[in-house]
């Protein structure tokens, strides 16, 4: 008895090493759980293409088949989103973001599942996306869980919440490293979570193998093109390096539009919307049904040269798939399907470095011999340019496709994705740097903020989302789309402040079914609890409790009297993160 308590405490204790061996441990529990995924995912395409998903046949069933299979996964996925699980939708990596910066690395216990049936409908029937993205979120909830499970604190938790993203990542595309570089770098747009790297490597190398021990280990695609062997060849790489970071701005851009003003907006219930955006993956998939799906064989009929016959088709033919996966893919997620990004960013990479590689053969073919080094350098220019996760971009493609030899060419275009594309990203939740990170808001020194009233180092306030207790929800709602931000302080008729209301606690599918409530519930009606604030006489590291200790963003500053407190407006976190570091830039 005495030495099952003595193991219990050592387990239960948080040191380095027992987060190392519980990263171990997320990553035999993500790298079975890939297993599953895999299967799952690959018994629902078998089972489709073995009865109605052949484009080529002449009978119209076929056809039909063809192009309701998306729409059918997802209205799947929108009703598991709907009624199971909130968190599922999209590609995954948003909410591992969420969780890691704003949430101290907490992931609802339902989240695993319900990603991994609405992932398995989606990408099973045809979605464009891949399934990086879902596993991310599968493996870092687990290790999240893990981490609750043992009652581990915010930072450890986090280190957990990492080690499953990574083994998640490293499992399922067979690429160690770069599962666990991907990890702790695709947090941040200048960064990267140097403190978590070992037991994201643990975690990762421990999935990648019990991964492997079911089904294989190996490089995903196969690439034995002459590689990289003349400096002049960087001047071709470094304008395929440019290119790319133009299709990925584009991209980005293109994502987001159609997320937020053709979905967002549509006059249809939420649950459908996975559904309409099946039909527009159906629609293309019926005339080029190379531009649907994860699209990894395409990759690699790309590489062996079958486009290659006549180089205007190719050139028109990879300029084609780009621009059409991007639409798909944006279909698939912005729609509220549950597919990655990952893997359509290699597609488009690969397909612009196809239309670069050709037409440089085609030209100079005294110095650019083959076209296959571009499809696999263009993969890491635009996935590094789209997400800002440049290392994690060469490292997991070399993995990918066994091209160590092209590791030059690679590190070039992965550093000018890098400089050109810092200020954007396909993911919003990312965070600039760790100062712009909740995780990290205790980095600062905290003499310097206990030394420093609020009124000395800012003399207005932020008042754009400050509204009367008798403001209708109709009205609250167009002023949340119309300021992107879901938080509300809540004032009287004096000014006084009431509290703070946040749209997140509102149930809105009941909202949905009682349409009458935006014009019966006022602002007090929806307040969070007591008021909470700071006054101008607090340090700024009163503010930054404010935001540690609760789940606020917008920091009411009050003028506090003995019978009233008055609202001066508020703060945020990112007010105070500029002021820190404008701080320390006069200082030095």
């Amino acid at each position: 008895m005495n030495f099952l308590k003595k193991i219990t405490k050592l387990l239960t204790t948080v040191t380095t090493r027992t987060i190392y061996f519980y990263s171990l441990l997320t990553g035999i529990i993500s790298g079975v759980v890939a297993v599953l995924f895999y299967k799952a995912i690959h018994f629902v395409m078998e089972l489709i293409s073995h009865n109605i998903s052949d484009v080529s046949s002449p009978t119209v069933w076929h056809r039909l088949g063809f192009f309701l299979m998306p729409v059918l996964g997802g209205l799947i996925a929108g009703l598991v989103i709907r009624y199971f699980t909130p968190e599922a939708r999209g590609g995954g990596t948003e909410v591992f973001l969420d969780s890691f910066h704003n949430k101290a690395g907490v992931i609802r216990k339902r989240v695993s599942v319900g990603k991994f049936i609405a992932s398995v409908a989606t990408l099973g029937t045809g979605g464009s996306g891949g399934k990086e993205g879902p596993m991310l979120l599968i493996g870092s909830s687990l290790g999240a869980l893990l981490g609750r499970f043992i009652k581990m604190g915010a930072r450890a938790r986090r280190t957990l919440l990492l080690a499953g993203a990574a083994g998640g990542l490293g499992a399922i595309f067979r690429t160690p490293l770069g599962g666990a570089i991907t990890a702790v770098e695709v947090l941040y747009k200048e960064d990267f979570e140097s403190d978590a790297l070992i037991p994201c490597i643990i975690s990762s190398v421990t999935a990648y193998t019990t991964f492997g021990i079911f089904l294989g280990f190996g490089h995903m695609l196969t690439f034995s093109a002459k590689p990289f062997g003349s400096p002049i060849q960087l001047l071709f790489y470094i304008g395929l390096a440019l290119i790319c970071t133009f299709m990925a701005y584009l991209f980005v851009n293109a994502y987001h539009v159609i997320g937020e003003h053709v979905f967002n907006k549509l006059p249809i219930p939420k649950v459908l919307l996975p559904a309409v955006g099946g039909v527009c993956i159906g629609l293309v998939g019926l005339f080029v049904p190379e531009s649907i799906g994860g699209g990894l064989h395409v990759i690699q009929d790309a590489i062996n040269g079958v486009y290659s016959a006549d180089w205007i088709f190719a050139c028109k033919f990879f300029l084609l798939l780009a621009l059409l996966k991007m639409f798909t893919t944006s279909f698939t997620i912005q729609s509220g399907g549950s597919a990655g990004l990952l893997i359509p960013a290699f597609f488009i990479g690969a397909m612009i470095g196809g239309l670069v590689g050709t037409v440089c053969h085609h030209f100079f073919p005294q110095y650019i011999t083959s076209v296959t080094p571009f499809i696999i350098v263009g993969m890491a220019s635009f996935f590094a340019a789209s997400t800002n996760a440049s290392l994690g971009a060469l490292v997991m493609v070399t993995e990918l496709t066994g091209g160590y030899e092209l590791l030059p060419a690679l590190m070039v275009v992965a550093v000018i994705s890098l400089i050109f594309s810092h200020k954007w990203s396909v993911y919003k939740n990312q965070a600039t740097n760790k100062f712009y990170s909740k995780a990290h808001l205790w980095d600062m020194n905290p003499a310097i903020l206990k030394n420093i009233q609020i009124s000395a180092a800012f003399s207005s306030y932020h008042t754009e989302t400050i509204i009367d207790h008798k403001t209708h929800l109709s009205e609250i709602r167009a002023l949340a789309h119309k300021h992107h931000d879901t938080e509300f302080l809540v004032i009287d008729e004096n000014k006084n402040l009431l509290g703070i209301l946040t749209l997140h606690d509102l149930d809105f599918n009941e909202v949905e079914n009682n349409p009458d409530l935006n014009d019966l519930l006022v602002a007090e009606d929806m307040i969070h609890g007591e008021p909470h604030y700071i006054t101008p006489e607090d340090s700024l590291f009163k503010a930054i409790s404010f935001v540690t200790n609760t789940d606020f963003a917008n920091i009411p500053v009050v003028n506090k009297k003995e019978n009233s407190m008055e609202l001066l407006g508020y703060l945020t976190r990112k007010d105070i993160l500029k002021y820190y570091n404008e701080l320390g830039t006069n200082k030095n």
